[in-house]
């Protein structure tokens, strides 16, 4: 099994989303996650850098809690399926 790092997140087309705490001024993101979304939803969202084990990232449908994906091979199939299914 292979980890899912950020590097491969952003290669399957995932984007990043800085979060900050709120009310303080925005000067380092407090932390980040990253999202794969398809016609302008998001779909997947990954867990955030403070939530990583093992040095890898899990991800899983935005929706649907529970359904995780955390090998690198199997959401790059999932990420294949659903550019397939949207003609991408």
């Amino acid at each position: 099994m292979k980890i899912i790092s950020a590097k491969n997140l952003r290669k399957l087309g995932f984007k990043r989303e800085n979060s900050a705490v709120s009310g303080a001024p925005v000067v380092e993101a407090e932390y980040h996650y990253y999202t794969y979304e398809v016609n302008d939803k998001c779909l997947l969202i990954s867990c955030s850098n403070d939530e990583k084990v093992n040095g890898g990232y899990d991800v899983e449908f935005f929706d649907i809690q529970g359904l995780k994906f955390i090998d690198l091979k199997h959401l790059k199939t999932l990420v294949k399926l659903l550019k397939a299914a949207t003609n991408e």
